[in-house]
C-alpha cells in the first residue's frame, strides 16, 4: 500500500523577480552508476539549465526573461544568453515580442489531442521495440528506475515523483535501441511535461499512485518476458489513464453546482 497524499498543498506562490526561478528539485543521478550529469557551457548550458526551468515550471509561462537579469544568472556575457532563448524559441518554448522582449512561451491546450495522439502512437513503438530488442542491462537499468519511483511515492514532492517517472521511461526507451524512436518518443515527453505538471500532478493522490505502480509493474513485466503485444497493450492503458486524470482536473469544481438564479424578493434589507 502507497502512503501517498494528494498532491496540491495549498501554499501562497512566491512573487519571482524578473531573471528569479523557483526552488529546483533534487539533481537528477544516473540509477545505474549514481553520477551527476556532465555541467555544459556557454549558450548549451543556458539553454539547458532554461529548458528544464521551462518544463518544470520553475519560470511560469508567460513570464519575462530578461536578458540582463539572465546574464547575471548565468554570470555571462547577452551573447550566449541571446544564442540560447533562439534554440529554445526553436522548440516552442520561448517567445519573441515585436518589442524584442523574450517570454516564456504560454501553456496552450488547443492542440492537446494531436499531442496525445502523437505521444501514445511513440510510447506503443517504444514498448514494443524495447520488449523484442532490451538486453539483460538494459532490464536492470530499467528495474532500478522502477524501484525509485516507487521510493519516490511517499515524499509527495511532485518533483521526485515526476523525475523517477521520466527516468522510467527514458530507460525503457533506451531500451528500444532505434535511435530516431527513442529521438521522437523522448522529445513527446518533454513536449507534454508542462501539461503533467500543471493539469496531472496536481490531482494525483493515493488512487492514482497506486493504478501507476500496478500499471510500471506490468510495462516492466511485459518487457522482462519479451511480450510485444503485453507490453504494447500496458503502455497504451497507461497512457490512457493518466488522460483521464488530465481531463477529470480540467473539470469546473463549482460551476455546476451552484445556483444562480434570481435572489428571492425582500431577501435584502436597505441601510
Amino acid at each position: 500500500m502507497v502512503a501517498i497524499g494528494l498532491m496540491n498543498p495549498s501554499t501562497k506562490k512566491k512573487k519571482l523577480k524578473t531573471g528569479e526561478r523557483k526552488d529546483f528539485p533534487p539533481i537528477k543521478l544516473d540509477l545505474a552508476t549514481g553520477d551527476k550529469p556532465k555541467r555544459k557551457r556557454g549558450s548549451a548550458r543556458v539553454y539547458e539549465e532554461l529548458r528544464e526551468d521551462i518544463l518544470w515550471i520553475r519560470i511560469d509561462p508567460g513570464s519575462v526573461l530578461d536578458e540582463v537579469a539572465l546574464a547575471a544568472r548565468f554570470d555571462m556575457s547577452r551573447t550566449p544568453i541571446r544564442e540560447a532563448l533562439v534554440m529554445l524559441a526553436s522548440e516552442d518554448l520561448v517567445s519573441f515580442l515585436p518589442n524584442r522582449t523574450s517570454i516564456v512561451a504560454p501553456h496552450m491546450l488547443d492542440n492537446m489531442s494531436e499531442y496525445l495522439d502523437s505521444h501514445l502512437l511513440l510510447a506503443r513503438a517504444v514498448a514494443r521495440h524495447a520488449a523484442i530488442r532490451r538486453t539483460d542491462e538494459n532490464l536492470e537499468r530499467i528495474r532500478a528506475a522502477a524501484q525509485a519511483y516507487e521510493e519516490a511515492l511517499p515524499s509527495n514532492d511532485v518533483y521526485q515523483i515526476y523525475g523517477t517517472d521520466l527516468a522510467l521511461h527514458r530507460e525503457i526507451s533506451q531500451a528500444c535501441h532505434s535511435y530516431f524512436t527513442r529521438k521522437f518518443h523522448d522529445l513527446s515527453i518533454d513536449c507534454g511535461r508542462r501539461a503533467y505538471v500543471l493539469h496531472y500532478y496536481p490531482a494525483f493522490g493515493k488512487k492514482e499512485a497506486e493504478v501507476s505502480l500496478a500499471e510500471h509493474e506490468k510495462l516492466v513485466t511485459a518487457i522482462e518476458e519479451r511480450d510485444m503485444e503485453g507490453a504494447d497493450a500496458a503502455i497504451a492503458q497507461h497512457v490512457r489513464t493518466e488522460l483521464e486524470v488530465i481531463k477529470n482536473s480540467l473539470d469546473p469544481k463549482v460551476g455546476y453546482e451552484m445556483d444562480i438564479g434570481a435572489p428571492a424578493k425582500g431577501g435584502g434589507k436597505r441601510r
